[in-house]
């Protein structure tokens, strides 16, 4: 393991899913006593979904915040299509979209991420902090993170953005560069399962994306694992 990881395990997944948004809570009120505005960015997919829901609500019992997302990674779709990570952001935060956090969106109306990244790049330059609060990050069991799969380029020329294609669909996405992920104040790395669990607990003696965040990261890596 990573000197600078903290393992959390949870019986199940409502276990994880309350002690992590009890954190983010804590962050989001932190930021905001201190007149700051929060920022975020996350993972898409169906494993966090419950955590955003949850948060949703109880972000709906408090009072105004002022708070940035974006997307860890997005496919090269429309909201509404159901792979898209920032329309699930939308339906999952419903109640707090627009009032409580805005989304910084990693898209635009350019036909492919290649030719995208440079203005997408700027876009994060210009409205996002320096520095990520918190970054929610899931793993596949090949150890990719974000859209930074094994055997492909982590970043490119110093941008915070990467065009990506995935190995097997052959699908073409965006990702936020390595450099970028790891420019946060702490990482939320949430994954379920044995198996996952043996490809991060291998990672250090392995050459993968999940490697080299634990590798090179200096900020807290927090674990949320669950059978």
């Amino acid at each position: 393991m990573s000197p600078n990881m903290q393992f959390n395990s949870y019986a199940n997944f409502s276990e994880l899913s309350a002690s992590l948004v009890k954190q983010w809570l804590d962050v989001i009120k932190h930021s905001s006593d201190n007149g700051d505005q929060a920022s975020f960015a996350l993972a898409g997919g169906s494993t966090p979904a419950p955590i955003y829901r949850q948060l949703d609500l109880m972000l709906a019992d408090r009072g105004s915040s002022n708070i940035r997302l974006t997307a860890t990674d997005e496919r090269w779709v429309n909201d509404a299509d159901p792979q898209s990570n920032e329309g699930l952001f939308k339906q999952c935060l419903p109640l707090s979209y627009r009032k409580q956090w805005n989304l910084v969106s990693l898209k635009n109306s350019a036909n492919t991420p290649e030719v995208a990244i440079e203005a997408i790049n700027e876009r994060l330059q210009q409205q996002l902090p320096e520095r990520f609060d918190a970054v929610l990050l899931g793993m596949g069991a090949d150890g990719h993170i974000a859209s930074l799969f094994p055997n492909a380029p982590l970043q490119h020329d110093g941008l915070a953005c990467i065009a990506a294609v995935h190995p097997q669909s052959h699908q073409t996405r965006i990702s936020l560069s390595l450099p970028r992920l790891m420019n946060t104040a702490k990482i939320w790395l949430v994954i379920t399962g044995a198996e996952k669990r043996q490809v991060l607990e291998a990672a250090l003696s392995k050459d993968l994306p999940i490697s080299s965040l634990l590798k090179q990261a200096v900020c807290n890596i927090q674990v949320f694992w669950c059978p």
